[in-house]
């Protein structure tokens, strides 16, 4: 069986190591020239620093020691597993996917195999057609930037980038305004704060941060958002075969535990450092969902006067800057437009429905369009430890397509997926599971008919980090 994986991020070349472990032949492409997605060589804005800490981001067959590392050695750590388990020898680097359609055929949509057109990254030229049997995409949801398209950006003389854009040097002299609210925007205000001759960062509201360590600081965070008991907190899981005891715990016992972690969160972050109005209105768990960990300095550089803030939506470029709702108007050289990516497949046979009437990403469980067969996504059943996200993923899908799976792609179970999680998480896209990084393993392991438990003792298996992928090592179907 012919197998391509579009992209050469984790999600990639997890899923072509998992594929030929499987018996696939597999072909990857992928634009950049190394492996890595976002975090090869031009993935990402330059100082993209990974936001894991020790033993978070490993796949479960290749162990390392990264902790808050930086994209240089996140990037060397996958290209290091793509060369031991051969998927480089696999990949096609520097490989633009301009089509991937299905080949008509009596059965269903993509039942009779899939046709990929691909040309050099860069070229116009005629593409080279190549047929397969199935087609795994995983070219992430951090891909296709996203900017809003404002009034008046003839008229403003400086430059505007989005975040994907940022380089080295970008911002050292220069009049720094970043729009955004989420991980990135405070990661680029942070350093243009550091950088430039002025830095002001703009959001429409104040989304949670989440810190390195909780517990007044004195606990990291793996140790508590990544456990079956802190698991036991969030709302309960949609699938009741992944429900146990602790999930059952009272709605009234989890609201009160939920308000002092609340105001530990705001302490252990330092948002009780800031004014009020920097502060997140939002209640949690539901406003979890795009929560990143606090950049470091971020805190300090507005407590000392280096990074201006408001909290305001942006109303238009002028000729010197940015005018806010309300008529405020900041100044800038550079505006950097930290909005977020458009989470669309541009590539794709239209046929193929990946997205419901709101938008959402229409997939049954993140992973497959109900109705097309011999394709999959990997990288869109998001949690915050997302490289054991895709990693569980891949296993899910190479059974799927092996046609070994006891569950069968349903539209109104997946409608009802995506009811619970826009209700749970609001804003979560269809795709972002946010903080169920063992509930969704758990899911994915009940479909493959492999024991959830992996710990082997009561006490390490709710009280330790079990949203960890080195607990899955050397996993196979029909295997422990």
């Amino acid at each position: 069986m012919k197998a391509c994986v579009v992209g050469a991020g984790p999600g990639g070349i997890a899923s072509a190591k998992v594929l030929v472990d499987s018996g696939f032949d597999v072909t990857v492409l992928d634009k950049y020239e190394r492996v890595g997605g976002i975090w090869s060589p031009g993935g990402s804005y330059d100082g993209l620093a990974n936001q894991a800490s020790r033993r978070l981001f490993e796949f479960a067959d290749l162990p390392n020691r990264l902790h808050y590392a930086s994209a240089v050695d996140t990037q060397r750590y996958l290209e290091e597993y793509a060369r031991r388990f051969g998927v480089l020898d696999r990949l096609r680097p520097g490989t633009e996917v301009v089509s991937v359609r299905a080949v008509d055929g009596p059965g269903p949509l993509g039942s009779a195999g899939w046709l990929v057109d691909s040309r050099p990254a860069g070229d116009t030229g005629t593409p080279r057609r190549e047929e397969f049997d199935h087609v795994v995409v995983a070219t992430g949801a951090h891909h296709l930037p996203q900017v809003p398209d404002l009034p008046g950006r003839s008229a403003f003389g400086g430059t505007v980038l989005h975040s994907n854009g940022v380089r080295a040097g970008t911002f050292t002299g220069r009049r720094v305004v970043v729009v955004g609210g989420g991980k990135s925007a405070l990661d680029l205000a942070t350093r243009a704060a550091r950088d430039g001759a002025s830095a002001t960062l703009v959001q429409r509201r104040v989304n949670w941060m989440i810190p390195e360590r909780l517990l007044l600081g004195l606990v990291g965070y793996k140790w508590i958002l990544f456990t079956r008991l802190g698991e036991a907190l969030l709302p309960r899981y949609h699938d009741q075969d992944c429900v146990r005891a602790p999930d059952r715990l009272d709605d009234r016992v989890k609201r009160a535990l939920w308000w002092l972690i609340t105001r530990d969160m705001l302490f252990s972050a330092g948002f009780y450092r800031l004014p009020r109005r920097l502060r997140p209105a939002g209640p949690l768990p539901h406003h979890l969902a795009h929560a990143g960990v606090m950049p470091r300095g971020y805190v300090r550089a507005v407590r000392r006067g280096r990074l201006a803030t408001h909290v305001s939506a942006v109303e238009s470029f002028t000729a010197e800057g940015l005018r806010l709702a309300g008529g405020h108007e900041v100044p800038a050289d550079v505006v950097v437009f930290a909005t977020g990516h458009r989470t669309v497949f541009p590539f794709l046979d239209s046929r193929v429905r990946t997205h419901d009437e709101h938008g959402r990403l229409r997939l049954y469980k993140g992973i497959v369009a109900p109705g097309t067969e011999g394709l999959g996504f990997v990288g869109f059943r998001q949690i915050f430890n997302n490289v054991l996200g895709v990693e569980l993923t891949a296993h899910w899908l190479a059974a799927h397509l092996r046609g070994a799976l006891g569950t069968t792609p349903d539209e109104d179970r997946t409608r009802a997926a995506l009811d619970w999680l826009e209700e749970v998480l609001p804003g979560s896209g269809g795709y972002d599971f946010g903080p169920y990084n063992t509930h969704t393993a758990d899911e994915l392991l009940h479909d493959l008919g492999l024991p959830s438990l992996r710990a082997g003792n009561a006490v390490a298996e709710y009280l330790l980090p079990g949203g960890v992928a080195h607990r899955y090592a050397g996993l196979r179907t029909g295997s422990t």
